[in-house]
C-alpha cells in the first residue's frame, strides 16, 4: 500500500515505467537496476515498485515524486520524455495522488505521463439476440454454451455468492488456466469454483481514504462488476425480477464460460491506469480468451490492451456514456472491439389515469407498489425548482422540451411530492428512477405531458393515478434503438479509425448486484454482451484471431429490423450511421460463418506506432485492414487497400455492391473475387473521389461482398470530403371580450369605455380592456362570450440570402423580374418598429402608392408623418396596453428601438443599396426579397427584450385587414401559444407567415403550427466567413516576438451552470470552450452569449468556441475587437496537441475574410430552428419550408449587421410570397403556400439536406417541411393544394376529442399529410387544382416511410380544360405493428416534364393510442 503521509516537497507518485524492445519481456532485475539510478539503496528501488509488468510487455509502476520520474524519464538511453500532464491531472498541485506513466515504445524510446484515473461506464437480452438457450441449434448450442473458453473481467470485482456464478453442470477448470485466486477481506479461496476461477485484486495505488466503504478483495462493493460479469457468464437463474418485472431466468450471453475477476476500479467506479495495466498484464500470463472492459476515460486509450490481442485475446471495451454528441467515443484502438448501447424489445409501460379523462396516458417506470392511489394534479416545472409549498401532496409534472438530460427525480420526496411525471426523449435509462421505490416516478413522452397538462389546465381540481408498471416484450416494441446516451464516433483522437464497431443491448438491462438484481444502463452493460458472444464464437472457433472475431461482428451486423431502419435515440431521433453504431446492431446468429473475414497481422498494429503527420504513417493508418474505412479528410482522390480472408465455403465467387456516400463516388477493383482452396485471400482497392468539391461534413455509406447465397459481407464507411483544409391574469394586463358585455359588468357606459383599449372590429367583435381577475371571471360566465383569456407576451424570434436562392437582380428572367420585383404589393412587418432613415428604405424609382391602400403614417416621437414614403407607406403603433416602465429607452412611435424590425423588413423588401458590409465582410449590395414591394409597419413589439403583447398583435392583424396588405409577415412567437387571429387576415386573402422558433433542435418546439399559416425554419447559406488561427509551440523559435500571439487557457464555459472563467488562470489569454455535452443539447444562444460575456470579464483577449453549428456568429458582434470563433470539433484534436509534453500552446488569430460558393456545403438546417412536431397540433405537419436565416445581413438603425433566427428566414419568405402574389393575383393564401412546399428542394448537388443538431443529420419534414423554398420553381408548381377557408372554420370550432374532428383535421387539404397515432388502416383526403398547362396527366410517386404501406387511389389524374379539379385518396397501413416514433416519407404527382408536385407525410405508428414510445 502507498504511503499516504506525503507533503509538497517530497510527494511521491505512481509512475509506470514500460520498455518495450520487440515485445520481449524483460526481468525484475532490469526493472530495478532502472530504478536504483534514482534510490542509493536496491531495496529501496525494490520498495518503490508496486506492480511489475512482465507479461505482456515490460515496464513496472513505481511510487515517484515529480524530480524522481523526470530523472528516470532522461535515464534510458538517454531518450525519454515525461509527460508532466494530462488533462484535469496537474502534477503541481499540493494534494498527493497516484500517477503512472504510460508507454509508447521504439527500442530506445520511453514516454512518461501521469496515470490517469478511467471511470466505468455505468435478462431477456439474450433472446432478443437470438440466443435461445432451449434451442438445439444456433450459436449458444453449437458453442456449448461458451465452455472452455475464459472472460477477463477487469472491473469493480465480483459478489461470489450471488446464484449467477453458480459452477453447478460445469466441468473441470480448463487446463490453459494458469491465474489464482486471491484471497482478501471477505473473499476466501474456496469463494472461487469452475464459474470464477481465478479473482486479483490492485490496492497498491490506493490511500487508506480511497478503501473506506471498500473491501480489500475481490469482492465486489460497488456492484457493477458483478453486473457486468453475470451479463457476460452468469449461469442460468430461474424465478428472477425487479419487484415483478422483466420476470423469467437470468442468464448471461455464455452461460458455461468461466470467469476471471480483475478487481482493477474501486470506490465509485475510479480505475487507475496502473492497476488496469497490471490486470491486464496479469490475464495475458492467465491464459484468459476474451477480456471485458466496461470502462475508460475521453481522450486516453489503453495501448497496453495491445498486448493482449498481440497474444490472441480478444479486448471488448465500452464506447462511453458521453452521448449524443458526436466525438465522444473513448477506447477508440483499432486492435479493440468498442461496443455501443442499444434499447432491445422490452418496455415497462405504466397506465397514468386522469379523473376527468377517458382515456388512459402511458409512460414508462420501474413502480410496483400495487395500491391504487389518487394524487392531486399537478405542480408543472422542473425536478429544481419544485418547492415544498408547491409540491407537497402532488404529483409533479416536469415538461421542458429544451432539455434533455434526465434529471434524478430523488429531490421531490424531500419537496413532499408523492410522484413526478417527466416527460423525456429516450427512455433507455429507466434505472436511473429505481430511488424512487414505491414512490411512482414515470416518464412519458412529450405528447403524453402535453395531454396532461392541457387536461390539468382544464380542471384545477383533477386528480391522477398511477398504477405500477407492467412488461411488455415483443416485437410491437421498436427496437433496437441506439441509447440516447451512447457515446458517438468520430474518436477525437483516432479519427481514421471508425468507431464504435458494434452496438448491443445495453438500456436497462436485468442482472446480478450482490444477491439481488437489478437494471442498470450504459455501454458498460452492452460491452459483456459482446464479450459473451465473443467468446461462443472463440468456442466454435477457436483457431480464429480476434481481428476475424472483431472482423465477423462487424460485417453481419444489421442496421435494420422488420424492415425498419435502425435508430438512435438523441437531440433530435434519427437513422443511425456508423458514428452510431459502426457496423451495426450485433446478430450473434450470422456471424457464425460471415463468409470473408478482414485479418490483420499484430505487426501491422505495431506499425501504427509513428508521427502521423508523417505520410508513410497515414498510409498505415488508411490500409489497416480493418472491416470499415473511415477518410477524415477526403481533398483528392484516395485509394485504400483491403485484404479478405475466405473462411467459409473453398470455392466462392464474391461481387463488390457499393452503397456511396451522397456526393462521393467509389470505385472497387477488382469488382469481383474468386476464391478457391488454394486461394484464400484476394486484395482488392477502393478509390474514392468527390463528386462535388465541397466542404462537409461527415457522409456515410458502405461496401459489401456478397456471393448471391447466404454471405453479405459489409462494412461500414464514412468520409469528409475537405475542400480546403400556462399564464395566470393580473389586474393590469387586458384582456379580450365583448365590448356590451364590459358594459354590464362596469358601473357606467363611460367607465367600461375607459376600460378599453384597443378595439376589435374589422375582422371579428371584440377589444382589449384593462379588467381586474375577478372582473374577468364574472364576464367570462355570460353566454355572449366566446373565448376570454389574458393577453400573452410573445418574444421576437430573432445579403448574398437571395442570390442564393436564385433571385438574381440582375437576370432579364426569373420571379424576380417577372414579378417587377415586387411592385404594387404591400408587406405588413408586425414587429418593433422601423428605422426609416435606413438607406433600404429609400423610395427611389417607386411607383406611386398603391391605390388599394387604405392605411396611415401615425406619426410619435421621433417619427413624423412624412417618414412614411413610396416604400414605407403607412406605420402604426400599439402601446396602450404598456406601463411607463416598459416604455423606457424606447420611442412612443413606430420608430424602432430595438433594431429587430428593421432588419426584418429590410429583409423582406428593401431597396437596392450599395457598398454594404460588416466592417469589410460580406461586401456588395444589400436588398430585400421583393425590392420594389411596399412596406406597412406595425410596432407590436417594445423595449429591449422587443416584447410582443397578444393585445398589440390582434390589434395590428385588425387594423392590417383594414389597411389592404396582401402578406403579414410576424417574427414573433411563443411556446404554447397560436395567433388564431391570424385566421381573420387569411380569410380576407392575406398571406400570413410566422418564424418557426428557435427553441431547436429540440423536437415539438415548433410554434405558430396553426394550418392556415406558413410556418418557416431557419437555415444556412453558402458563404462562411472563415478565420485563420495559426497554432505553435510556445517553446519553438520560429514563433514572432510580437504582440499577437498568446497563451490558451482551456475552460468548459458552463457559464449557466454558476461556473466562471478564472481571471487569474484566463487573463491575457484566448480561452478555448471545449464543452461536448453543453452545446447544442438546446438552443447555443444562451450558452454562447454567457461564455463570451464570461471571456471578457475575465480579461482575456479573445474566445474560441468548440461548437457543432456554426449558424450565430451575430452573437459574437458583441465581441467588437477581440477575437471571438466558433470551431468545429474536428479542429479540437489540433488545438490540443498543438503544443509539446511540456509547453502551453500560442496562438495566433487572423481577420475573417468573405468565403462564397458551392464548396460550402448549404443549405443546412440551422441549430436553433424549432422542430416538429407541433405539440398543440400534431396532426398539421410543421414546420412547412425553410429559407435563410444564419447569418444574414441587413439594416439596423443606420448601418448593417448580422443577426440569426428564424425571425430572419421569415421575411425572405414573406417577400417570395409578395413575388408570386404579384405574378399570380388571383392566387389564395392557400395556393402560395402549397407552391413553395410541394416545389421545395431537399437536397443540393445531389447532396441531401442536412440539419444541424446533436448530432448532425439528414434532414426530414420535421425540420423544413417541404424543404429548402425554390422561389423559380414556385412560379409554376403544376398543381396546388387550394382550401376554402370555411374549411379553416371547421377546424376554428373543433374539439380535438371528437371523432368527426379527427376526420376534419385529417382531411384539410394542406400540402402535407401528418398522422399522429397510425393505429389502423387509415385513408386520407385529398384535392388538387391544375394551376398549368391545361392538358396534363399526373402519375402518383410515393416514397414510403420504413414499415408503412402507402395506396394512392387514383394513381393517375388526368386534367383538361373543364376539369382543372381532381380528388385522389391516400390510405396508409403498418406493414408490422410496432410502437414507434415517427417515420417519413412523400407523395409526389409528376407529369413527365417540369413537375414534381411533393408533399411531405409523417407518420407515428402506434399500437396502442396514447401510449408512450416504447
Amino acid at each position: 500500500m502507498a504511503d499516504a503521509a506525503c507533503n509538497e516537497g517530497s510527494r511521491r507518485r505512481i509512475v509506470i515505467v514500460v520498455l518495450l524492445v520487440l515485445l520481449l519481456p524483460l526481468q525484475t532485475s532490469c526493472q530495478q537496476s532502472t530504478t536504483k539510478k534514482l534510490y542509493v539503496v536496491k531495496e529501496e528501488a525494490h520498495d518503490s515498485i508496486i506492480y511489475s509488468y512482465k507479461h505482456g510487455f515490460s515496464g513496472f509502476a513505481a511510487m515517484l515524486t515529480e524530480s524522481q520520474a523526470q530523472d528516470i524519464a532522461g535515464s534510458i538511453n538517454g531518450a525519454a520524455e515525461l509527460t508532466p500532464t494530462t488533462r484535469g491531472v496537474d502534477l503541481t498541485t499540493p494534494a498527493c495522488f497516484t500517477a503512472s506513466i504510460s508507454i509508447h515504445y521504439a527500442a530506445s524510446y520511453l514516454s512518461i505521463k501521469p496515470s490517469s484515473v478511467h471511470r466505468l461506464h455505468t435478462t431477456h437480452s439474450q433472446d432478443f439476440l437470438g440466443l435461445d438457450y432451449t434451442k438445439p441449434t444456433g450459436l449458444l448450442h453449437d458453442a456449448k454454451y461458451g465452455d472452455g473458453v475464459i472472460i477477463g473481467i477487469i472491473d469493480t470485482g465480483i459478489w461470489p455468492e450471488s446464484a449467477s456464478f453458480s459452477d453447478d453442470g460445469l466441468g473441470p477448470v480448463p487446463s490453459k488456466w494458469k491465474g489464482t485466486c486471491q484471497t482478501g477481506q471477505e473473499f476466501s479461496s474456496n469463494q472461487c469454483n469452475r464459474k470464477i476461477i481465478g479473482a486479483r485484486w490492485y490496492d497498491k495505488h490506493l490511500t487508506p481514504k480511497d478503501l473506506e466503504g471498500e473491501y480489500r478483495s475481490a469482492r465486489d462493493a460497488n456492484s457493477h462488476g458483478t453486473h457486468v460479469a453475470s451479463t457476460a457468464a452468469g449461469a442460468l437463474v430461474p424465478n428472477v425480477s425487479f419487484h415483478g418485472l422483466a420476470a423469467g431466468y437470468a442468464r448471461g450471453a455464455a452461460p458455461h464460460a468461466r470467469l476471471a475477476v480483475y478487481k482493477a476500479c474501486w470506490g465509485q467506479g475510479d480505475c487507475s491506469e496502473a492497476a488496469v495495466m497490471q490486470a491486464i498484464d496479469d490475464a495475458i500470463h492467465d491464459g484468459v480468451d476474451v477480456l471485458s472492459l466496461s470502462l475508460g476515460l475521453p481522450s486516453s486509450e489503453y495501448y497496453t490492451s495491445l498486448h493482449a490481442v498481440n497474444n490472441g485475446i480478444a479486448v471488448v471495451f465500452a464506447a462511453g456514456n458521453d452521448g449524443p454528441a458526436p466525438r465522444t467515443v473513448t477506447n477508440a484502438s483499432p486492435w479493440v472491439i468498442s461496443v455501443a448501447s442499444a434499447t432491445m424489445d422490452r418496455a415497462f409501460p405504466t397506465v397514468i389515469t386522469l379523473s376527468n379523462s377517458t382515456s388512459n396516458f402511458v409512460g414508462q417506470s420501474l413502480f410496483y407498489d400495487t395500491d391504487d392511489k389518487n394524487y392531486n394534479c399537478c405542480l408543472f416545472g422542473t425536478p429544481e425548482t419544485s418547492n415544498v409549498t408547491l409540491a407537497a401532496g402532488k404529483i409533479v409534472l416536469c415538461n421542458s422540451p429544451s432539455s434533455v438530460s434526465l434529471i434524478s427525480p430523488t429531490i421531490l420526496p424531500e419537496a413532499g411530492a408523492k410522484g413526478i411525471i417527466f416527460a423525456a426523449y429516450a427512455f433507455d435509462i429507466l434505472d436511473a428512477v429505481e430511488s424512487c421505490g414505491s414512490m411512482p416516478c414515470v416518464l412519458v413522452d412529450f405528447e403524453v405531458a402535453q395531454q396532461i397538462k392541457q387536461s390539468a389546465d382544464e380542471n384545477t381540481a383533477l386528480l391522477v393515478k398511477v398504477t405500477a408498471a407492467q412488461t411488455w416484450i415483443g416485437g410491437e416494441v421498436l427496437a433496437p434503438k441506439i441509447s440516447a446516451f451512447s457515446s458517438r464516433g468520430p474518436s477525437p483522437l483516432y479519427p481514421e479509425f471508425l468507431k464504435p464497431d458494434i452496438a448491443a443491448p445495453g438500456s436497462n438491462i436485468l442482472a446480478a448486484v450482490k444477491d439481488s438484481y437489478k437494471f442498470k444502463s450504459g455501454t458498460s452493460m452492452a460491452c459483456p454482451h459482446v464479450s459473451g458472444v465473443v467468446a461462443l464464437l472463440k468456442a466454435l472457433h477457436p483457431d480464429w484471431s480476434p481481428a476475424i472475431i472483431k472482423s465477423a461482428l462487424v460485417t453481419t451486423a444489421s442496421n435494420e429490423k422488420y424492415g425498419l431502419p435502425i435508430l438512435a435515440d438523441g437531440l433530435p431521433q434519427k437513422i443511425a450511421d456508423p458514428f452510431d453504431y459502426g457496423g451495426g446492431f450485433i446478430n450473434p446468429n450470422r456471424l457464425v460463418d460471415p463468409g470473408l473475414a478482414y485479418d490483420v497481422d499484430p505487426k501491422d498494429y505495431i506499425a501504427l506506432d509513428c508521427d502521423s503527420a508523417n505520410s508513410s504513417c497515414e498510409s498505415a493508418y488508411k490500409n489497416l485492414n480493418l472491416p470499415s474505412i473511415a477518410i477524415p479528410n477526403l481533398k483528392q482522390p484516395t485509394t485504400v487497400l483491403r485484404t479478405v480472408t475466405n473462411v467459409g465455403q473453398a470455392d466462392a465467387v464474391y461481387k463488390a455492391v457499393v452503397q456511396s456516400p451522397p456526393g462521393v463516388q467509389i470505385l472497387v477493383e477488382p469488382s469481383i473475387l474468386q476464391f478457391s482452396l488454394s486461394k484464400k485471400k484476394q486484395s482488392f482497392k477502393v478509390t474514392f473521389s468527390m463528386t462535388h468539391k465541397f466542404q462537409g461534413g461527415y457522409l456515410f455509406g458502405s461496401l459489401a461482398w456478397c456471393d448471391g447465397g447466404a454471405h453479405y459481407v459489409r462494412i461500414p464507411i464514412a468520409v469528409r470530403p475537405v475542400h480546403s483544409s400556462s399564464s395566470s391574469f393580473h389586474c393590469k394586463h387586458p384582456t379580450l371580450w365583448s365590448p356590451n358585455t364590459t358594459i354590464k359588468h362596469q358601473k357606467s357606459k363611460e367607465a367600461a369605455l375607459e376600460s378599453i383599449i384597443y378595439s376589435y372590429k374589422h375582422a371579428f367583435s371584440g377589444f382589449a380592456a384593462m379588467l381586474t381577475e375577478s372582473q374577468a371571471q364574472t364576464i367570462a360566465e355570460l353566454p355572449e362570450v366566446r373565448s376570454i383569456k389574458p393577453s400573452r407576451v410573445h418574444p421576437l424570434h430573432t445579403t448574398h440570402s437571395q442570390d442564393f436562392l436564385g433571385l438574381d437582380y440582375t437576370k432579364p428572367t426569373g420571379l424576380l423580374h417577372d414579378a417587377k420585383y415586387g411592385d404594387g404589393i404591400i408587406i405588413g412587418i408586425i414587429d418593433s418598429g422601423i428605422w426609416p432613415e435606413s438607406a433600404s428604405f429609400s423610395d427611389h424609382g417607386l411607383s406611386p402608392i398603391p391605390s388599394k391602400w387604405k392605411g396611415q403614417c401615425q406619426a410619435g416621437e421621433a417619427f413624423r408623418s412624412n417618414q412614411c414614403n413610396r416604400k414605407i407607406i403607412g406605420a402604426r403603433w400599439y402601446d396602450k396596453h404598456l406601463s411607463a416602465e416598459d416604455l423606457k429607452g424606447e420611442y412612443r412611435s413606430a420608430r424602432d428601438a430595438h433594431g429587430h424590425g428593421t432588419h426584418v423588413a429590410s429583409t423582406a423588401a428593401g431597396a437596392l443599396v450599395p457598398n454594404i458590409s460588416f466592417h469589410g465582410l460580406a461586401p456588395g449590395y444589400a436588398r430585400g426579397i421583393a425590392p420594389h414591394a411596399r412596406l406597412a409597419v406595425y410596432k407590436a413589439c417594445w423595449g429591449l427584450g422587443a416584447s410582443c403583447h397578444d393585445a398589440g398583435i390582434i390589434k395590428a392583424f385588425d387594423d392590417a385587414i383594414h389597411d389592404g396588405v396582401d402578406v403579414l409577415s410576424l417574427s414573433i412567437g411563443k411556446s404554447g401559444d397560436e395567433f388564431f387571429s391570424s385566421f381573420h387576415a387569411v380569410k380576407n386573402g392575406i398571406t400570413v407567415i410566422f418564424a418557426a422558433g428557435n427553441e431547436g433542435p429540440a423536437p415539438r418546439t415548433v410554434t405558430n403550427a396553426l394550418p392556415w399559416v406558413i410556418t418557416v425554419a431557419s437555415a444556412t447559406i453558402d458563404r462562411v466567413f472563415p478565420t485563420v488561427i495559426t497554432l505553435a509551440n510556445g517553446s519553438s523559435s520560429i514563433v514572432p516576438k510580437d504582440n499577437n500571439w498568446y497563451e490558451i487557457h482551456h475552460s468548459s464555459c458552463l457559464i449557466s451552470n454558476g461556473e466562471k472563467i478564472n481571471a487569474s488562470l484566463a487573463s491575457g489569454k484566448i480561452v478555448f470552450c471545449y464543452s461536448p455535452l453543453s452545446v447544442s443539447i438546446t438552443s447555443p444562444f444562451g450558452y454562447v452569449s454567457l461564455a463570451v460575456k464570461a471571456a471578457k470579464e475575465a480579461g482575456a483577449k479573445g474566445i474560441i468556441i468548440a461548437t457543432y453549428g456554426l449558424d450565430i456568429l451575430d452573437y459574437f458582434e458583441k465581441c467588437g475587437a477581440m477575437p471571438c470563433i466558433f470551431v468545429d470539433f474536428d479542429a479540437v484534436g489540433q488545438i490540443n496537441s498543438s503544443g509539446d509534453e511540456n509547453t502551453t500552446p500560442l496562438v495566433k488569430i487572423a481577420p475573417a475574410r468573405t468565403w462564397v460558393g458551392g464548396e460550402v456545403l448549404a443549405p443546412k438546417i440551422s441549430t436553433f430552428s424549432s422542430r416538429g412536431p407541433s405539440p398543440l397540433l400534431p396532426q398539421f405537419l410543421k414546420p412547412d419550408v425553410a429559407a435563410p436565416g444564419s447569418n444574414i445581413l441587413a439594416a439596423v438603425k443606420d448601418s448593417y449587421k448580422f443577426q440569426s433566427g428564424t425571425s430572419m428566414a421569415c421575411p425572405h419568405v414573406s417577400g417570395v410570397a409578395a413575388l408570386l402574389k404579384a405574378l399570380h393575383p388571383d392566387w389564395s393564401p392557400a395556393i402560395i403556400k402549397s407552391a413553395l412546399v410541394t416545389t421545395a428542394s431537399n437536397d443540393r448537388y445531389g447532396l441531401p439536406i442536412l440539419a444541424n443538431g446533436l448530432p448532425q443529420k439528414i434532414a426530414d419534414p420535421f425540420d423544413y417541411g417541404g424543404g429548402f423554398i425554390d422561389p423559380n420553381k414556385a412560379t409554376d408548381p403544376g398543381l396546388a393544394y387550394d382550401v376554402d377557408p370555411k374549411d379553416y372554420d371547421l377546424v376554428v370550432n373543433c374539439e380535438s376529442a371528437n371523432s368527426s374532428c379527427e376526420s376534419i383535421f385529417q382531411n384539410l387539404n394542406l400540402p402535407s399529410i401528418a398522422i399522429p397515432n397510425l393505429t389502423m388502416p387509415t385513408t386520407v383526403l385529398r384535392t388538387v387544382t391544375n394551376v398549368g398547362q391545361d392538358d396534363a396527366i399526373y402519375k402518383a410517386v410515393v416514397q414510403c416511410p420504413p414499415g408503412v404501406r402507402i395506396s394512392v387511389e387514383p394513381s393517375v389524374l388526368q386534367f383538361k380544360q373543364g376539369k382543372k379539379k381532381q380528388s385522389f385518396k391516400v390510405t396508409f397501413s403498418m406493414t408490422h405493428k410496432v410502437q414507434g416514433s415517427y417515420l417519413f416519407g412523400s407523395l409526389a404527382w409528376c407529369d413527365g416534364a417540369a413537375h414534381y408536385v411533393r408533399i411531405p407525410i409523417a407518420i407515428r405508428p402506434v399500437v396502442s393510442e396514447n401510449y408512450a414510445d416504447l
